[in-house]
């Protein structure tokens, strides 16, 4: 009987554990297209960088999609692009840029987008940007409020606990006939 109580201790305790957590990963093409965003641009001395919130919210787009080599080369060709164009205004924050810069700039974005099959506007200031799918989603905005969590939606708790039931179930069973059949071998020895 200790026998018995160890292995399903035991297995309660490995299913406990045992939880399997998957995570979708990016590629290689994806992954040179958030190390060009994450690139600082120039302007008169100061680094400019593309806002962190962008940045996670574009990975966890790339998270969903398959980015191939040949779109990722010019996306960073925009990007690179819209870099240059930065550094040239003469300006030393993104604060100082005109509205027509800013439009430039948004058509660089605008241009990147496309090459996904999605459209890039002016964010809810003017001054971000705004990354929306054909269906009308939103995949990047300045609020950084759109980062979507990824994987199960639901909680594992139930699974693992009708799981383990099932386990000390099958265990209590084969423990019930065991303890029956060498019961009865035994009345039959004596």
């Amino acid at each position: 009987m200790k026998k018995l109580l160890a292995i399903v201790i035991s297995s309660l305790i490995v299913c406990l554990s045992c939880v399997c957590v998957f995570a979708a990963g990016i590629n290689s093409s994806e992954a040179s297209v958030l190390s060009s965003m994450r690139t600082p641009a120039n302007m008169k001395g100061n680094n400019v960088y593309v806002p962190s919130s962008y940045i996670n919210q574009a990975e966890a787009y790339f998270n969903t999609i398959d980015m191939t080599q040949a779109q990722a080369s010019k996306i960073n060709g925009i990007i690179s692009q819209g870099r240059s164009f930065l550094e040239k205004t003469g300006k030393s924050s993104l604060k100082e840029l005109t509205a027509s810069e800013r439009q430039t700039l948004i058509g660089y974005a605008s241009s990147a987008a496309a090459v996904l099959n999605l459209s890039a506007a002016a964010g809810s200031d003017n001054t971000g940007v705004k990354v929306i799918t054909k269906n009308g989603d939103v995949i990047v905005d300045d609020s950084g409020s759109v980062i979507k969590t990824t994987g199960a939606q639901h909680s594992v708790a139930p699974f693992v606990a009708i799981s383990v039931l099932a386990v000390m179930f099958s265990f209590a069973g084969a423990g019930v006939i065991y303890s029956r059949k060498k019961s009865f071998v035994y009345e039959e020895i004596k």
